[in-house]
């Protein structure tokens, strides 16, 4: 349980860190681009002092985590255009449903079982999410649907629900006690596509180069890089039907407290009652029947 809690309060630190970049007009591409080379030197560093280093070719993972490594920078450019055409609440709320993906492919592929009360936290959850997430009042509802572009929404959806399922199977192939060297090579491949996306604003100038977007992105990737470890863990405790529904109801929960906190973000009344309702399913996903 301790590393399915610290992967919420990690992952939450994330956004957090991202939410600052905003405020100091940092260039999101470069800072990516920085965060996962941060990620990858870490783990790296790691694996090579605790003598745990492993040839990637030579691992079962090797080709998935390939993938992976694209479908995070693949997924993060999607969030980023979706936010700007579709509006930040759709994005959000597209990112998070997509629980429900990982939540059945472990009851169809890898028979893992729901309980009736389990099953009922999981539509808790949901209706937590919407409230959470989808909770503004209805000026702000009725702008962002003028802009709305369907087509984006729907591929987060599916990227976030597809990479979730990806980071499982990557975890079932690691036959080691070890994940670090493994995390370590997924973030060296996001890195590198990261690169491409750098080079190709700068040639197009549509940005210059910062170095204040490096040392955003180096802070970043400290914390991102423990969060993946903490969230690779839990996987190896939890089922998917836990894990999933679980960690996503908190990290949105946490982020919205987090935004109340430290930015003075507003909740509504649907914010409170979806946090509510979201302890009452995580209450209900994680009792033993």
């Amino acid at each position: 349980m301790i590393y399915l809690i610290l992967a919420i309060v990690l992952s939450t630190a994330v956004f957090v860190v991202m939410r600052i970049f905003g405020r100091f007009n940092l260039d999101n591409h470069q800072a990516l681009a920085w965060n996962y080379a941060t990620s990858a030197c870490i783990g790296f560093a790691m694996s090579i002092s605790n003598g745990t280093w492993v040839s990637p070719t030579t691992q079962p993972w090797f080709g998935l985590s390939l993938l992976l490594g694209f479908w995070f920078i693949l997924t993060y450019v999607l969030i980023v255009e979706s936010s700007q055409r579709s509006g930040v609440t759709i994005t959000s709320l597209s990112s998070k449903l997509s629980v429900v993906i990982p939540t059945l492919f472990g009851i169809i592929f890898l028979k893992e079982t729901l309980g009736l009360t389990a099953g009922l936290g999981i539509v808790l959850a949901l209706i937590a999410l919407f409230l959470v997430v989808g909770g503004k009042d209805k000026e702000k509802a009725k702008d962002e649907k003028k802009s709305l572009l369907l087509l984006l929404p729907i591929f987060i959806f599916f990227s976030t629900g597809i990479g979730d399922i990806m980071m499982k199977m990557t975890e079932q192939r690691n036959n080691s006690g070890d994940m670090i060297p493994m995390i370590a090579f997924i973030y060296f491949i996001s890195f590198l596509f990261g690169v491409v996306l750098v080079v190709y604003d700068l040639i197009k100038k549509k940005s210059k180069w910062q170095w204040k977007s490096a040392l955003g992105g180096l802070a970043l990737g400290a914390v991102n890089f423990f969060s993946t470890c903490c969230i690779y863990q839990a996987m190896r405790t939890f089922d998917n039907v836990v894990m999933f529904p679980v960690y996503n109801i908190g990290v949105v929960c946490l982020s919205a407290l987090s935004g109340w906190l430290l930015f003075k973000e507003k909740l509504t009344w649907k914010n409170y009652l979806g946090l509510a309702i979201a302890i009452i399913a995580v209450v209900l996903i994680t009792v033993k029947p």
